[in-house]
């Protein structure tokens, strides 16, 4: 079982020196364009402590200082945007301490070393976001090593198949908890260098769903923030169909040779179906669609059917024969049609479940997965 934690990732980024590093700021006086950060803690006296800029590729030390009387203290320049920082002690790698930084900033922290570091931070324009997140991640962190010990205790000798049943499932219900409660922060919380933090730091991979949301978020709230355009830059990389994307636009005929376009059915949980007249899965899958669609239309649930085929007259007629109500659009080009080329289907039938604000929720599923998911969707 692999810890996933900052350390995984921030141990990837090469480390470099700034001409300004191991300078002790304890003496030195703030000016306006500087900032001042000011810490109480229980780790040894002498102990060094580094704090470096996080950017995009690398951890710059940027000053280091020594623990004097249970005190440090660093006063330097940042930027007037808030800046990701680290706090180490003894080296320059995680575990850490998290914090934000810009000119003019007053920070004072109180940290104390235990099984992990337990942090309380005040001052500048970002650390109570960054105090939150810190403390979502450091409880987890704290219950995976209580978890573990209890593991570690175990005879070996004594395990049965039923405890290794039971203990993944507590393990993987302790990883669900800690990405919930993340995404709940970055969905929650003000946009700041803390939201980038937790989707690029936080994970040994990327979450794409949590790239897009916080991609979203901080281009509404922080447009000109250079984390921002890191983000919008990850999320290109990013293909238009994972979890998480907002669906791309499909603007099709219908039977009757109107146009319907996928987004005017937002507001309403959508099943995007990619099938066909001559599919012998689809129709065979259309019964128990039909009988879903026809229990929860009313509570707001819309099927958006794509028909990948060349002849409008069996295309029509397959609607009819199985009574299939919902909406159905088709360009008549087959496995040329331009929508499955843009969800880049390659085999029939397939499905894409949206939510209300036209988000991908999930793909890949057959008929007996789908109403367990609408109830997970639909009020």
């Amino acid at each position: 079982m692999k810890k996933t934690k900052v350390k995984s990732v921030l141990l990837s980024l090469f480390i470099i020196f700034s001409t300004n590093a191991c300078v002790n700021a304890s003496d030195n006086a703030q000016t306006k364009d500087e900032y001042m950060l000011k810490a109480a803690t229980n780790v040894q006296d002498k102990t060094l402590v580094i704090l470096s800029e996080i950017t995009d590729t690398k951890l710059v030390i940027k000053d280091s200082a020594y623990v004097n009387k249970g005190t440090f203290v660093f006063v330097g320049e940042a930027s007037s945007e808030s800046s990701l920082f680290f706090i180490t002690f003894g080296t320059t790698q995680p575990p850490g301490i998290p914090v934000v930084l810009e000119n003019g900033a007053k920070v004072s922290m109180t940290i104390t070393k235990d099984k992990t570091y337990e942090v309380s931070m005040q001052g500048g324009n970002c650390n109570k976001e960054m105090s939150s997140l810190y403390n979502i991640y450091n409880s987890f962190d704290l219950k995976m090593a209580e978890f573990s010990a209890e593991l570690e205790s175990i005879d070996p000798t004594t395990i049965t198949e039923e405890m290794r049943k039971s203990t993944t499932s507590r393990y993987n219900a302790m990883l669900l908890q800690r990405s919930k409660d993340i995404e709940d922060f970055v969905r929650n919380e003000r946009a700041t260098p803390a939201t980038y933090f937790a989707v690029k730091y936080l994970f040994s991979k990327p979450e794409p769903k949590l790239i897009l949301l916080a991609k979203d978020k901080m281009s509404k709230e922080m447009p000109e923030s250079v984390y921002t355009r890191n983000l919008q830059e990850l999320a290109k990389q990013i293909g238009p169909t994972v979890v998480g994307a907002i669906a791309p636009e499909i603007n099709l005929a219908t039977p009757d040779g109107n146009f319907l376009a996928l987004s005017s059915l937002r507001g309403k949980v959508v099943l995007i179906d990619f099938w066909a007249s001559w599919c012998g899965p689809c129709r065979k899958e259309n019964p128990a669609v039909k009988a879903i669609y026809e229990k929860y239309k009313e509570r707001g649930f819309e099927i958006y059917g794509v028909s990948l085929d060349q002849n409008g007259d069996q295309w029509k007629a397959a609607i009819a024969k199985d009574g299939l109500t919902w909406k159905h659009v088709s360009d008549l080009k087959g496995w040329k049609s331009s929508a499955s080329g843009l969800y880049g289907v390659r085999s029939i039938p397939a499905t894409f479940l949206l939510d209300k604000e036209g988000r991908i929720y999930k793909s890949g599923f057959r008929s007996h997965e789908l109403e367990g998911l609408l109830n997970e969707l639909l009020d």
